[in-house]
Order: structure tokens, then sequence, then C-alpha cells
């Protein structure tokens, strides 16, 4: 069975602008006739469907927990995007359809895909490392801001010590210019081989721009506004980037390698309420 790749976008701190830049980079690949399943695997406080306009009935939970199929739960948005939106509320759950039996149908519907866009939720707790953890690829967002990008620092250096071999990548958010998004990825570059021994791609960056908050408010993703603003200029250039190119590692998929997550660092009992408000 033919495996998509994944791309889990992520980010240390909260407020950088992941879940958009999430939505709408997804939105650009599929304008280049990619077939994308985005998931929204910021449990609890979901957005993505908040900023199509949408009010999803079943959730990314109720998936991994067994409870509905996950043909029940996905929603159809612009340009042929498929969107499995997470809960924007604390529900208990337990990955019960995360087994050698329930991995069937998950996998069968993610091979219809060319890629799965994952938005995980921010930070170190451990459903972000899971979900970050388990795609083929890495996508780490920061801004310019001195906090954003300390945290985005720390938590590449937790993942690494998952995957070693992961490969990652740096976009940079809400840079006044293309010059200080230069000396950002080579700074960030410079400490992650220095202090990590490792290696994290120049994923471009998105310039400051005022018309992507207003996209936001209105709930239309700024990748469809005609005439393209500058922010959907640079997630062209990087989904065209991420669709002609050939990954160093065959795909695998998302849920089979989110299955070993779990397996592996002690996560299949699931979260509960109590856990998560903690």
């Amino acid at each position: 069975m033919p495996a998509p790749r994944s791309l889990a976008i992520t980010s240390g701190k909260g407020g950088v602008g992941k879940s958009c830049a999430a939505l709408n980079l997804a939105l650009a690949l599929a304008r280049r006739q990619q077939r994308v399943l985005l998931v929204d695997a910021d449990l609890g406080l979901g957005n993505l469907a908040i900023l199509l306009g949408q009010s999803p009935v079943r959730t990314l939970e109720e998936v991994l927990s067994g409870r509905c199929p996950i043909e029940a739960a996905v929603l159809e948005g612009p340009e042929g995007l498929v969107l499995l939106p997470a809960a924007s509320q604390l529900l208990p759950w337990r990955p019960a359809a995360l087994t050698t039996t329930g991995l069937a149908p998950l996998r069968s519907f993610e091979a219809q895909f060319d890629f799965v866009l994952v938005d995980t939720g921010a930070g170190l707790a451990p459903k972000v490392l899971d979900f970050a953890a388990a795609a083929d690829q890495l996508l780490l967002l920061t801004t310019p801001e001195v906090t954003s990008i300390a945290d985005a620092y720390a938590l590449f250096k937790v993942l690494l010590q998952r995957r070693p071999d992961l490969e990652a990548g740096l976009l940079v958010n809400m840079a006044e210019s293309a010059t200080e998004a230069a000396e950002l990825h080579e700074k960030f570059g410079q400490m992650v081989r220095r202090f990590l021994g490792a290696e994290i791609d120049n994923r471009g960056y998105i310039p400051l721009d005022r018309y992507v908050r207003e996209a936001a408010k209105r709930q239309i993703p700024f990748a469809l506004a005609t005439p393209p603003p500058p922010a959907t200029k640079a997630l062209s250039r990087l989904a065209e980037g991420l669709a002609e190119e050939r990954p160093a590692l065959a795909p695998q998929g998302f849920f089979a390698p989110l299955w070993r997550q779990f397996l592996s660092f002690g996560s299949p009992a699931g979260p509960t309420v109590s856990e998560e408000s903690a």
C-alpha cells in the first residue's frame, strides 16, 4: 500500500501563526494538484475548522479512540483539501484505533493522498512530541522574537532525542525583511550544528503581512485571496519546493508511525481530562 508523505508543522511557542501557516500551506499544495489531508492534532484546542468557518461534528480524538471511522470525521475544504479536525474542548480519549487491526482503515484512507500535513500543538507536551515525531518531515515555525527562537530550539532538541534521523526545516514567520529572516536562519543553523550536531533546512520565510490577520478574522484563508498577498507568494514557493523534492527517506505515512510513537514512549493510555488540565 503506497504511503503519503507526512509533514508535521510545529512550534515551541504558541501564538506564532502555526495553524494559519499549516492551513494555507495545505491549500498552496492543493493548488498544485497535490491531494492533501490536513490533520488538526492540537487536541482540545483545534482551530483549523474555525479558520475555515466550519463546525465539525466528529473529531480526531474520536477517530483515534475508535468511536467513529475517519470517513465520518473529515471535512471538505477549498481546492479539494480534506481536513481531519480536532476538538475545541478537552475530551478524554484513548487511541484504541491505533492497533494492528485498527490501523488498516486509517492507512487505507491516507493512502489516497500525496501529503498528510499535521498541525501539532505548541511546546513540549507529550502529545506534541508524539504527533511531531511521527511525521516523515518536520517544519519548525518560529518568529524573530527571542522567546520564540529559544522555544523552537528547545523543541527541536527534544525531538532529535526521539528521532535522530528526523528531516527538519525551519520556517520564519512574521519577518520584517528578507535580511532579518536570513540572519535568523543562519544563527539558528549554527546553534543546531554546534550544540546538537544536526542540520535543519532553510524553508524560507513568511513576511509580516497585515492581510493575514484580516483574513483570519473573516475565516477566509489568505491563500485564496486575489490578488495574492505577500504571505501567499511565500507559501506558494514553499509548496512548490515540497511538491518537487524527493525526500531522503521513503515516506512512511502518518498513522502507523504515530502508533509506534505511542508504543515506544508510553502514550497508548491516551490523555485524560485531568492530565490535560494539569
